[in-house]
């Protein structure tokens, strides 16, 4: 989802991408998922930035800011201790219906493994089925 639109593109500017990853992404997810989400930097438009990137927690306060005007928002939790911050939401596009969103920064490290499990995942729908098996497994387990 580009940053130009929405309360993103007002408070970070052009250039900037809310990117999902994760179980939703990668094919793995349960009714219970949430989505995870990171606000990074468009590698392309960041070449030719002329204005300095943002750190992680500027990046959060700036769109903690934004959220708040708008209502289907609700901020859960902001994690600011962590190595990588988060903001951990609610998103409720109507009624009835809500959606758990954790929101990191400038956090590109699980995009290609949630990329390669989706290709995994087509290449063999077993691949599918055996993840969410592990990863109910876990839950279960305490893991």
């Amino acid at each position: 989802h580009e940053g130009r639109s929405g309360p993103r593109g007002a408070q970070l500017g052009s250039g900037w991408r809310v990117r999902p990853f994760g179980s939703i992404s990668n094919g793995f997810a349960t009714h219970s998922s949430d989505l995870d989400a990171t606000c990074c930097r468009d590698p392309a438009a960041a070449a030719g930035a002329r204005q300095p990137d943002s750190d992680s927690h500027t990046m959060l306060e700036d769109m903690v800011s934004a959220l708040q005007e708008h209502p289907q928002f609700q901020i859960v939790e902001e994690v600011k201790a962590a190595r990588i911050p988060i903001l951990r939401m609610k998103f409720a596009p109507r009624a009835g219906l809500t959606l758990d969103v954790d929101l990191s920064f400038q956090n590109t490290e699980p995009l290609p493994n949630t990329q390669l499990l989706r290709a995994y995942s087509a290449l063999c729908p077993r691949v599918r089925d055996l993840g969410i098996l592990v990863k109910l497994w876990a839950k279960a387990s305490g893991v």
